[in-house]
């Protein structure tokens, strides 16, 4: 699809969430919910937020190990150009500019280190499934709530299913692949080169011994943001289950799958207005303040401590650019 017309649609989702979720502000009633909020809970859910990314590069220090062993003050600078890139640039360039920030000066390629991120993000829908799944006991969803679960549910389990039935395939196979590759020539040999390198990092976890402590940070990161959720109930004095906190989470989550502007404004806060009213009996205006500080303790600071990292770097966007095209 071509990029204009993406960010197009992204434009357009994003203004449609803002105006699902802001259409009838009551400024005053708004402003007074947010002036009841308690900082504290603010600044702890903050400081969880940002600890949650340090347990990621952790987590992607191990997945890393069997093409370049990192530092993980390295790698928590790179998760953080990430989510700066992906908060203020269109297209979810921060995933190509992490993958380059690493592979910048570095043995391992762009496409390996690529790969490595589409796992960590199958790591993370494969969390989120887990999370879906205990809730669903708990909280059955009716109507296409619950056809949209089993369809991502369903579809994790598949994209993952596929990766490990590459990852067991034997080595010969795939040094007869890598010969045909080097028979080939011009620019197909090169966009085979980049796929079977993006190959080895999806598949990276058959190369690794720390399964169960990738397994142990994917869960530590997901308890994180389930605290940090319970928090910003506190910090508005929101009377929600932690059921329904789950529900918030999970929900939230899934709105950030769909192509909108940079930041994820919009679609956002219209996943947590609507959960909010719906299913919990939020008033509009604890809903929209709810959306607004779950949102921004997201945002904020991690574009702020990614823009240092950044700007702190030899990197430059026109070369990301390259890599993405």
């Amino acid at each position: 699809m071509n990029k204009i017309l993406k960010l197009v649609i992204g434009i357009l989702l994003s203004s449609l969430g803002l105006f699902y979720a802001f259409r009838q502000l009551d400024w005053a009633v708004f402003l007074a919910q947010l002036a009841q909020v308690n900082l504290w809970w603010i600044f702890f859910a903050v400081v969880l937020m940002i600890y949650s990314v340090w347990i990621r590069a952790l987590r992607w220090k191990l997945i890393l190990e069997p093409f370049e062993q990192l530092d993980t003050h390295t790698l928590f600078g790179s998760c953080m150009i990430g989510y700066f890139g992906n908060n203020v640039l269109p297209f979810r360039l921060g995933e190509v500019l992490r993958a380059y920030s690493i592979s910048h000066n570095r043995p391992i390629s762009f496409s390996s280190s690529f790969g490595t991120l589409i796992l960590e993000r199958l790591l993370d829908m494969l969390g989120l499934i887990v999370l879906m799944a205990i809730l669903m006991v708990f909280y059955p969803l009716a109507g296409w709530m619950s056809g949209m679960a089993y369809v991502v549910i369903g579809g994790t389990l598949f994209v993952f299913a596929v990766i490990i039935w590459v990852g067991k395939a034997s080595d010969n196979r795939l040094d007869r692949i890598h010969q045909w590759i080097d028979n080939r020539s011009g620019i197909s040999q090169k966009i085979f080169h980049f796929m079977m390198n993006m190959i080895d990092g999806i598949t990276a976890l058959k190369n690794t011994h720390y399964i169960s402590k990738i397994t142990m940070y994917t869960a530590m990161t997901w308890a994180m943001y389930y605290a940090d959720a319970w928090m910003i109930t506190q910090a508005l004095n929101v009377d929600i289950s932690l059921v329904g906190i789950g529900i918030v989470l999970a929900t939230a989550t899934l709105s950030i799958i769909i192509p909108a502007a940079p930041g994820y404004i919009g679609t956002y806060h219209a996943a947590i207005v609507y959960v909010g009213t719906t299913l919990f009996a939020l008033s509009l205006s604890t809903a929209q303040a709810f959306a607004i500080i779950i949102h921004s303790i997201g945002f904020l600071p991690f574009v702020i401590i990614g823009a240092v990292y950044f700007f702190k770097s030899s990197l430059h966007l026109s070369d990301v650019k390259e890599r993405s095209i």
